[in-house]
């Protein structure tokens, strides 16, 4: 398994692109050449593609429609991102819209992507409608393996519900993904955690490793509200 080409997917509102850009942000100061590639062709609010000149002002490169297409829920940019994912030279993170739906963006990278390999994480958020259970993750994982013809090896859990969010609610999601992990033995990369709550709780009751994240995107109300 490929560790230069990491897929964010899973169900809409579960934190793919937070997730994509803070390791974005976390990686360039390691390493050299880092890429972002949208392809979230569902979420109007929430795309890696608004944080394109804060990223690129940190030295990292957002693939996405430029101009008047950057809000275009149709994939434009093909070739630039083949080659991007046969350039060895760089992390690349894809940033992939909701649901099965927005996995079919992935099924026409399907040929490049085998043959060079990737990683493939679920996002889990059991607050979400849809992954509310294991059964309702098993069916969207399913479904996005089948949608975008490749396969997921890493779960990512993301229990949250925002302001709201605290240690018991973070514990009880964080079961049910690792419920999901033991039936189909798929390992639990890590447990996110937004950094404010991360500093209020008591980090030492979990087994895997704990990525702490900033809150980066914001809905057009709340940058209104500023």
């Amino acid at each position: 398994m490929k560790d230069d080409i990491v897929i964010y997917t899973g169900s809409f509102g579960s934190g793919k692109t937070e997730l994509a850009i803070n390791q974005s942000i976390k990686a360039i100061k390691k390493k050299e050449k880092v890429v972002i590639v949208d392809l979230d062709i569902v979420n109007p609010y929430f795309r890696s593609r608004e944080m394109r000149e804060k990223l690129k002002e940190l030295g990292i490169k957002v693939v996405a429609p430029p101009g008047k297409f950057a809000m275009a829920d149709i994939p434009l940019i093909s070739p630039e991102i083949k080659g991007t994912i046969q350039d060895s030279d760089r992390l690349l993170l894809l940033d992939v819209g909701g649901d099965d739906v927005g996995a079919k963006s992935l099924a026409s990278f399907y040929t490049v992507l085998k043959d060079t390999g990737y990683q493939m994480n679920l996002v889990i958020n059991p607050y979400r409608p849809f992954t509310k259970n294991s059964a309702e993750i098993l069916t969207m994982l399913r479904e996005i393996e089948i949608s975008s013809r490749l396969k997921i090896n890493g779960l990512i859990s993301n229990p949250n519900l925002g302001s709201q969010t605290d240690l018991e609610l973070i514990t009880r999601g964080h079961k049910i993904v690792k419920d999901v992990s033991k039936q189909i033995n798929l390992p639990v990369k890590y447990l996110a955690i937004e950094q404010t709550i991360y500093e209020k709780i008591d980090k030492h009751q979990f087994e895997e490793p704990i990525f702490v994240l900033q809150r980066y995107m914001k809905l057009p109300w709340d940058e209104k509200n500023k």
